[in-house]
Order: C-alpha cells, then sequence, then structure tokens
C-alpha cells in the first residue's frame, strides 16, 4: 500500500482536500487533530481505503472503497481508556449501479452497533424498509484495537473481523 495524506478526503471530487506531508500528518497524529491517511494499491484508478484519525476527541474510522471510490465498508473506533473499540460498523451496496465516489445511492446499507457490554444492534435498510434486532450477551473482545503509531495502521484496517 502506498498511503498518502490529508485533512479529510472528497468523496465527490474523490480527492484529498488540504493534502498533507507525511511529515504534517505526523504532527497532527501526534497532537491528535484530524488528518486522514489514503491508501492505494500500485496501478489503482481508485484508493482502496482511508483512516480518519481524531485522537484529540477518540475517533478513528476505517473507510474501505470499491474501484468506482465508493464507501462500501466503515469501521468506527471510539477511544475507551486508551484503546479503540470498535462501536459501529456499516456495510454498503450499490447493486449494479456504476456511478462513482460520493454521487452513488447505496441500494443497501447493513449496519451493526457494538457495546462494550456485549450489545449489538443490527439494522438493514433496503428499498423495502429498515428491519431492526438487538442482541445481548454477544463476546466483543475482538471489537478492541490498540490505538496505532502514526502509519502504523494494519491491525486498525483489518477487513475480516
Amino acid at each position: 500500500m502506498i498511503w498518502t495524506y490529508c485533512e479529510q478526503w472528497n468523496n465527490l471530487a474523490e480527492t484529498p482536500i488540504n493534502p498533507l506531508t507525511p511529515e504534517q500528518a505526523q504532527a497532527r497524529h501526534d497532537k491528535g487533530e484530524l488528518y486522514t491517511a489514503v491508501a492505494a494499491s500500485a496501478g489503482q484508478s481508485a484508493p482502496a481505503l482511508r483512516v480518519e484519525m481524531r485522537l484529540e476527541t477518540g475517533y478513528a474510522s476505517v473507510i474501505f472503497m470499491d474501484e468506482y471510490g465508493r464507501d462500501t465498508l466503515d469501521y468506527t473506533f471510539t477511544l475507551i481508556d486508551g484503546s479503540f473499540f470498535l462501536e459501529t460498523a456499516t456495510s454498503y451496496s450499490y447493486g449494479d449501479s456504476r456511478e462513482r465516489g460520493g454521487y452513488a445511492d447505496a441500494d443497501r446499507t447493513e449496519t451493526y452497533e457494538f457495546t462494550t457490554g456485549g450489545v449489538i444492534q443490527r439494522a438493514i435498510e433496503d428499498e423495502s424498509g429498515e428491519c431492526v434486532e438487538n442482541r445481548d450477551g454477544v463476546d466483543v473482545s475482538a471489537n478492541w484495537e490498540p490505538v496505532p503509531d502514526f502509519g502504523a495502521y494494519s491491525s486498525l484496517s483489518r477487513r475480516e473481523r
């Protein structure tokens, strides 16, 4: 993966907002300020994923993108007692659409919201409406992640969880 940095990612334009040098991004990381790390593989037309970090507010998000620059999976973490906890996982499906980036509307979303106490709420939204279910007593020990050092996002950005 080839990492580039910016303040934020513009989904509509599929471009970085306020590009940052690695040194500037690291300074933001060290201060807890907002920055985004964008990863692409050689030869890809769109980035594969992005990691948004804002340690001062206890926030991190890992967003996986498809070849059309659309968000397909979003893991949102919150900082609790010095570690990140995977609080929300949302997947997006676009059917046969080939619309690009932020112009595409998902035809189906599936969201899981986790609590540290083992309660999970699952919500599926599609053209037929929304279905919500709750489960209690789920082992969420795999939802914990250490806060990564700058540039070391491999554990946080694991797609399979």
